[in-house]
């Protein structure tokens, strides 16, 4: 089932990539439908959803009253969110694409606000973000507001702040179409850290503003694709990240190894205390082995003294309690 609706010049597209989420994409555009300023089109794109989020969402559409398409991503294309954000920014009719992930929620005055900052900073800046919410699902309480900083007097080059602290959020971002364009879009070889890669690659050759107006709310699901992942699933995220910003060449060799250190230092700290957590032993040993195969071996070395040395003086103190 597909819906369109042409409008002629848009002022701004809203990209929403969508998979399985009938429960929520009616309350996402329905946030769309009571934004204050209402010259922008809604580029929804399917990714070969199972339930029926297709048909809630060009419901929704209808009854809404919000111009611009559903459709589902092209057979030729593969599956994933970055192919469904590239198809939309591919097929958006304005010269600014915002994104939103179709569980997330716009403040009314989000598009008035970005529209506004556009007419100030878009002759200069093609980039622009701004704090999001998170809040639970289910019981609306906030979980924290991020980023935490004021607003930019004037639009900046971020890079070297941006590269150890992903601090920007895919549903509080507005770019440039044709700046979009000429990066490619979204890296379709990355997964779950595609957005940041690309953040990076904006920093690099352009200008961001960040306004400090919470805008957006950000969903945190018990379900969440990210939550709790095996620890090989982030070393082969980062593994691939750093292939990627190499294969670029548009990163000079002290920006590769912050990347680097970014993200087999400080991250892999993180994920292995999550790791153990979570997943035990087992899964913790898998991805020592599966960083020391990728070069990184005095990384593995550290990570597992720095547990295991943990875990004995917990077994000791254990001891000496009973």
């Amino acid at each position: 089932m597909q819906y369109a609706t042409v409008i002629e010049e848009p002022v701004l597209s809203v990209v929403i990539p969508c998979f399985n989420s009938a429960s929520y994409i009616e309350e996402t555009l329905h946030s769309l439908m009571r934004q204050t300023f209402r010259n922008f089109e809604v580029v929804l794109v399917d990714d070969g959803s199972t339930d029926n989020s297709l048909q809630v969402a060009a419901e929704a559409m209808e009854k809404f009253q919000l111009k611009g398409r559903v459709t589902p991503r092209p057979s030729h294309l593969p599956k994933g969110v970055s192919n469904c954000r590239n198809y939309g920014i591919a097929i958006a009719n304005s010269k600014w694409i915002s994104f939103l992930d179709s569980d997330d929620l716009f403040y009314p005055d989000k598009i008035l606000g970005t529209v506004n900052l556009i007419r100030q900073h878009g002759d200069d800046c093609p980039a622009f973000f701004h704090p999001v919410r998170y809040f639970e699902d289910g019981t609306n309480n906030t979980l924290k507001v991020f980023p935490s900083m004021s607003s930019f007097p004037e639009p900046r080059f971020i890079l070297h702040e941006l590269i150890p602290d992903n601090f920007i959020v895919t549903s509080a971002v507005t770019l440039k179409k044709s700046l979009a364009d000429s990066l490619g879009g979204f890296d379709t070889s990355l997964h779950g850290i595609e957005d940041y890669f690309l953040w990076l690659r904006v920093a690099k050759s352009s200008k961001w503003y960040f306004d400090s107006h919470t805008w957006t709310d950000y969903r945190v699901r018990s379900s969440s694709l990210m939550g709790g992942r095996k620890m090989n699933y982030y070393v082969g995220q980062n593994i691939d990240l750093m292939g990627a910003v190499r294969k670029s060449k548009e990163f000079d060799p002290e920006e590769i190894t912050e990347i680097d250190n970014f993200l087999f230092k400080q991250q892999m700290f993180y994920y292995a205390s999550l790791s153990l957590q979570k997943h035990g032993w087992g899964d913790f040993l898998s991805g020592l082995s599966s960083l020391a195969m990728s070069g990184k071996l005095t990384l593995s070395c550290q990570l597992f003294l720095k547990h295991f040395k943990f875990w004995m003086l917990k077994k000791l103190s254990a001891i000496k309690k009973q």
